[in-house]
Formats: C-alpha cells, structure tokens, sequence
C-alpha cells in the first residue's frame, strides 16, 4: 500500500469537502430568492386580486313563518297556588330557501401578464366571458316548516355568486333574470360560509305554479396564477381557453380529454360535472345551513393553474443538487490524469478548479433572473469551462490535454442540462450518466499496477 496514494487521496477527498462550502452559500442564496418571490407573490395577490374561486349562481328565497305554538303554563289563582293552563302563541320564523340552478354553463377566455417588483415576477389573469344557465322553480318550494298549517310568506328573492377576492372584478356584472337586467351589490348575504362576492336583488318571483327562470351573468375578473369553479348545479359545465401554453389542471375533475387542447398558441379546456357526481352541492348547502366555511368539509372544485415552464429557482436548486457530483467527477478525473500521465497536480490546483465549477452556479443563478435560463445556463457553461480549458493547458502541460479535459466538462455540462429539463426521464438519465462514468473509469485503469503507483509506474 502506497502512503504517498492514500495521502493524495485524502486531500483530495478533504478539499471536495471544504467545497461543500461555498456549495451551501450558494444554496442558501437560493433559498432566499425563493422566500423573496413567494413574498412579491403575496405582496401582489394582496394589491391585485388573489387566486379566485368562483361559486354559483344560487337563488336564495327568503320567507317570513308564522305558526300557532300551545304551551302549558302556571298561572297564579285567587287565593294563591297556580294553576297550569294551554296558552296559544303566536310565533314568527325567518327562514331562506336555497335554490341550485339547474344548469350553470361558464364560458370564458384568459388574458395573462405579469406584474413585476424589482427583478421577480408574478403571472396573472383575467376572465372575460358569461354565465348562463336556468332554474327549475316548483308550485311548492319545499321547505322545512315548523308547523304543518303554519303560513308562509315570501320576500324578495335575490341571487348570489361567491368569489374569493371580489377585488378582482375588472367591470361591473351585468344580470339578465328572465330577460331582465338587474345589478349586482357587494356581499353574497350567505353569512360566514361564503362571505365574499356578490347579490342581485330580484323582482318578486310569482310562486304557485311550476316554471324555468333562464339567467345569464356577463362578468370580467382578474386574478393571481389559478382560477377554480365549485360544481353546484345539477349540470355544471365549463369552457375556458387562453393564449398561455402552460396550463396545469387542478382540483377533483380533469377537463374531457377530447375536447382538451394545448399547442404554443394556448389552451383549451371543458368540463362538464353532474349532481349526481359530486359532493359540492350537498357540502355548500350544509355550510351555509351552519353558518361557517367548511363546516361539512370544503365543496369540491376544479380549475387551472397558469403556470411558468422554467421556474429559475427551482431549477436552480435542482442543478444545486449535481453540485457536488460535479466537483467529485472532476477530481476524480484529475487524480485519473494524475495517475495515468504521471503528472504532479498541487492541491491548491484542485481547489481552484472545485472553486470554477461552484461559481458557475452562482453565474447561473444571477444570469436566468435577467435572461431565459437556457441561456444563462449556456453563457455561464461556455465562461466556466472556457476559462477551465485555459488553465488546464498549463497545469497539465500541453494545450491538448486541457482542450480535452474541457471538452469531457462540456459533455458533462450537457448531461447536467438534460437532467433538469428532462425531469420526467431525469433518474433514468442519472443513472446512465453515472454507470457510463464508473465503466469509461474502470475501463481505462482495467491494467493498471495500483501497488505500483507509488513508484511512477503505468497501466500494463
């Protein structure tokens, strides 16, 4: 066993270490970026409008009960004592039916952009387009009475839209009801279940016999990277298409695969959902029964998420993770280069190329905050091993063996940049990559004399 092998073996190992810090620096730069965008993201939703979740509509019919109640009472007699007696009250009850449509149909179009503060960015939306639909009113409107021959009277009837963040509306609504045009007021006067959207109040509805009541709702909205509809009606169907090509579908339903399209041009999508295949009417009606969100559990939804193809963070930290596979597959193959031409290569060298190849990921950082990130990755490749190949046409003594060398950083580099746009296949890929690596190493010292190291000699 040869000390002075084992000796540069574990320097070489200690400095690939050491480089584990500036390693995590970078990483934790990373970090902070991230922590950043989430803020200017939420700094935004907060001035703009929000991720928006639409709910409705739903006609809310609200009535006076008054009913007789007999109750035994004590009443005091002449002579003292009491005596019990049948009272007859009379009571009244405020109550509200709540009606689902039966058919709800949103059509919209998705306008995006971005809203910037500094260098990050935010992605928003706006809808533009209608809801439409119609209800089925009974002779009788059931409701749960609290006599059998109590009396009923009804009030004004009025229709209700949940949003989540009604700073999003980028214009008025407009309500057709029957062929007639009413106005929205803020509030959905649901209570604490859904606090946040909109009511129109409505012309008296003429009860007593069976009739369709046809709706349609123009509406603009605005909001921040998703939009979510809750299924209420008993058909509900949705159509929603944009020039954005990065679409991800979201929530309990994925849109019908024969009308789902997406090319560079943009999207499309539908979505039809019935009653009778989901919980969201039942678990809408019972919140807004307990007066509280989510008291049955939250409704069920669906919707997009307009998302960016190339998150330079995220990738930057996945690239992070080959970080020091990098450096170990760059020492491994100078100690090769060590061994194989009998070269003697100082520490400090290995530093200062284990120090290159960490500052390209910081390069790469910096550069894909002001340009796409392929291309920062490509400048900051080309800087990295451009400079690397330089210096290595001096510490290996001849400019082919640091044209070389440069050229195996490259191939290495590409490996690297497919692992991270191809993140599908990125395992499968690795594994490759490293087995290729381990067999082209044990290939090229399959001859070699390892006792013999320590003496200057070669493969034979």
């Amino acid at each position: 066993m040869q000390q002075s092998l084992l000796l540069k073996a574990l320097i070489t190992a200690i400095l690939a270490g050491l480089l584990l810090v500036p390693i995590g620096m970078i990483h934790s730069t990373v970090g902070e970026r991230q922590m950043r965008q989430d803020q200017v993201r939420n700094d935004i939703s907060g001035s703009f409008a929000g991720a928006q979740r639409v709910a409705g509509p739903v006609l809310v019919l609200p009535y006076v009960e008054e009913y007789s109640q007999t109750l035994w009472e004590n009443e005091p007699v002449a002579g003292g004592g009491t005596q019990r007696v049948r009272r007859e009250h009379r009571r009244k009850h405020d109550g509200r039916l709540i009606l689902l449509p039966e058919l709800a149909e949103l059509d919209f179009d998705a306008d995006t952009d971005f809203k910037r503060r500094g260098l990050f960015k935010v992605l928003v939306y706006g809808l533009s387009g209608t809801i439409k639909g119609r209800f089925e009113l009974a002779a009788e409107p059931e409701i749960k009475r609290k006599s059998e021959d109590s009396r009923i009277t009804w009030g004004r009837p009025f229709l209700s839209l949940s949003l989540t963040d009604t700073r999003g509306l980028s214009r008025a609504p407009i309500l057709s009801w029957d062929g007639t045009e009413v106005g929205f007021e803020q509030g959905t006067e649901l209570g604490a279940a859904q606090p946040n959207g909109l009511h129109a109040r409505l012309p008296q509805i003429e009860l007593g016999r069976a009739r369709t009541i046809p709706y349609s709702i123009d509406l603009g909205l605005r909001g921040t990277e998703s939009v979510g509809f809750e299924p209420l009606a008993g058909t509900t169907r949705v159509a929603l298409t944009s020039a954005w090509p990065h679409p991800s579908f979201q929530g309990r339903f994925l849109p019908d695969p024969e009308d789902q399209h997406i090319d560079e041009a943009g999207f499309s999508a539908s979505w039809e959902v019935t009653a009778l295949a989901t919980t969201a009417p039942r678990t809408f009606l019972a919140d807004v029964a307990a007066a509280k969100r989510c008291a049955s559990g939250c409704p069920e939804w669906f919707g997009v998420r307009f998302i960016e193809p190339v998150d330079v963070y995220s990738m930057a930290d996945r690239a992070l993770k080959y970080a020091f596979l990098f450096v170990a597959l760059t020492f491994a193959a100078f100690f090769l280069f060590e061994l194989l031409e009998s070269l003697r290569i100082h520490p400090a060298q290995y530093l200062l190329v284990g120090l290159a190849l960490a500052i390209f990921f910081l390069m790469l950082l910096s550069l894909s905050e002001h340009i796409p990130f392929g291309s920062a990755y490509l400048i900051s490749a080309v800087a990295s091993i451009g400079l690397q190949g330089f210096y290595l046409s001096y510490v290996l003594g001849s400019a082919r063996r640091g044209i070389g060398f440069a050229a195996s950083l490259a191939a290495l580099f590409s490996a690297l940049y497919g692992l991270l746009v191809a993140e599908d296949v990125a395992l499968l890929m690795g594994s490759l990559l490293l087995f290729g690596l381990l067999a082209t190493a044990m290939v090229m010292t399959r001859k070699f004399d390892w006792y013999a190291v320590g003496n200057g000699a070669k493969a034979i």
